[in-house]
């Protein structure tokens, strides 16, 4: 029963940092950041591996049979094939990479917490850039797809660090 919930709560805390959302403006250009990467990678640190998948399986199914979960209330099929799909398809593989590099029990100290954020920040923006690039050419997608959201990178893995830290340890 705690599994089902854990894998509930994450799937909301998920969907509801989706809508967490502003704008940056960085080099007069317009750069909108969310909180989903923020929860994802610390569902995958908090959570035991198969738990943060089904959480990400869920979110994902969840937005594409039509919920609106996804960033700015977005929905639909399209939404897992399209330009921007490669970030929401990179959350499954982060959540796998990170859940699996940095075990949920081990990922105590502030090194560790902040390699499994910086990890799963660089598979997100990779696969990201990897589908955006087939869709509209590697110069393009570099420019339009990873640079613009370098500054939002580092804050989500900054805080993200801090709060699995800090959630690790009032646990413990």
């Amino acid at each position: 029963m705690k599994s089902i919930l854990r894998i509930l709560l994450a799937t909301i805390t998920i969907a509801a940092a989706a809508r967490v959302s502003f704008d940056l403006n960085i080099a007069d250009q317009i750069v909108p950041i969310t909180g989903q990467t923020l929860a994802v990678l610390v569902s995958a640190m908090l959570l035991p591996k198969w738990e943060a998948l089904i959480a990400i399986v869920s979110y994902l199914a969840l937005g594409a049979f039509g919920q609106p979960v996804f960033a700015d209330g977005e929905y639909g099929m399209d939404k897992l094939t399209g330009n921007g799909a490669g970030y929401l398809w990179g959350f499954l593989l982060a959540t796998f990479s990170v859940s699996t590099t940095r075990g949920y029990k081990d990922s105590r100290s502030l090194l560790s917490i902040m390699h499994g954020n910086v990890l799963g920040t660089a598979i997100i923006l990779f696969v990201g850039f990897a589908v955006l690039a087939f869709h509209i050419g590697t110069q393009s997608a570099f420019s339009l797809g990873v640079t613009p959201y370098w500054t939002g990178a580092v804050a989500k893995i900054l805080l993200g660090t801090l709060v699995v830290f800090g959630i690790r340890k009032s646990v413990k």
